[in-house]
């Protein structure tokens, strides 16, 4: 039986209660296991908070392995035993998400888990907590020695999207358009797509300037950078086209058009998907050993607690992850 780590997120936001609610709404996993990891009293009080009850087995790092249970739990306890309050950027907290994400990094690495899912996490709070790092993206990189990936993959479905450049200044991003950076996104999105069962990988590539450069008029990166990358991908058996204008190329997945989009920098692609369906969005750390996919919003510390969390976008990730099993 294959199995999937899922992290129920800071236990001061709404992770517990979206992770109850994704397993308790969607059923339809197949003959593979959920590993529950974090605290575990964050997890019982949102079972309280949403109502469910839960047949869940406690484990040990050791007893993975050989456990045929449907669902497990993997407790990393809060310093202490500390029930973390609601809607508190917590040092304690933040601790716990980063030594949870440090065990299930180890679970990836024995070979005992086949993807991973997480429920949102506070950057700041893990910060505090003595992660080193500026996300939870740069440590997978570090740890699985992926420095050189785009890493992330924005999926609203049925539309993925990467960026060839995410945070930087703007006054910075046409240092980075360029040839072999775009090739290297849309290689990787490709391959990611392979990697997800995406049986039609069409790839619209965007422009950088108004109307695509109107042949130099607006600037010169599409015919000097943009187009010899999507040259060079067809050239290597990649179904690429472009470069399309940054105002129609997301009506022209929305048409069913194209598939999948590698866009220039964060915003250009980022406020379409956003727009577009904001609380059904998700997040995925791409180039990995395992598929790892998360929802795009963020722990909504305001409503943590209340039970009126929606588990949307995280059902989706959940999706997202079982559709790279083989």
């Amino acid at each position: 039986m294959q199995k999937i780590a899922f992290m129920i997120g800071d236990p001061a936001g709404i992770g517990p209660e979206i992770t109850v609610r994704c397993i308790n709404e969607y059923k339809n996993r197949g003959p593979v296991s959920l590993i529950l990891v974090g605290d575990r009293p964050s997890f019982d009080r949102a079972l309280k908070v949403c109502d469910v009850k839960m047949n869940i087995q406690d484990i040990t790092e050791d007893q993975i392995k050989n456990s045929e249970a449907d669902l497990m739990f993997l407790n990393i306890p809060v310093e202490n035993g500390e029930m973390i309050p609601y809607g508190e950027v917590s040092a304690k907290s933040g601790a716990c998400v980063y030594r949870s994400l440090k065990k299930i990094m180890s679970l990836i690495d024995s070979k005992l888990i086949q993807g991973f899912v997480f429920a949102p996490f506070n950057k700041e709070a893990m910060k505090k907590g003595g992660c080193p790092f500026p996300s939870e993206l740069d440590m997978f990189k570090d740890h699985f020695n992926r420095p050189d990936i785009t890493g992330e993959i924005n999926f609203l479905d049925p539309m993925w999207t990467v960026r060839v450049s995410s945070h930087i200044a703007v006054k910075d991003i046409p240092l980075y358009v360029k040839k072999e950076r775009i090739l290297d996104s849309i290689t990787f999105l490709n391959e990611e797509l392979k990697r997800f069962s995406v049986k039609r990988r069409r790839i619209a590539v965007a422009a950088l300037n108004p109307h695509g450069g109107e042949k130099g008029l607006f600037g010169t990166e599409e015919g000097d950078e943009i187009e010899p990358a999507v040259k060079a991908a067809r050239e290597a058996g990649i179904d690429a086209s472009g470069p399309f204008p940054a105002d129609t190329i997301f009506l022209k997945v929305k048409n069913g058009e194209y598939d999948a989009i590698v866009s220039m920098y964060h915003d250009q692609g980022q406020i379409a998907t956003k727009l577009l369906g904001f609380d059904k969005g998700v997040t995925i750390h791409g180039g990995m050993p395992v598929a790892i996919a998360t929802c795009a919003h963020g722990t909504a510390f305001d409503i943590a607690g209340k039970g009126v969390a929606k588990p949307t976008a995280l059902i989706q990730a959940l999706k997202v992850v079982l559709g790279s099993l083989k």
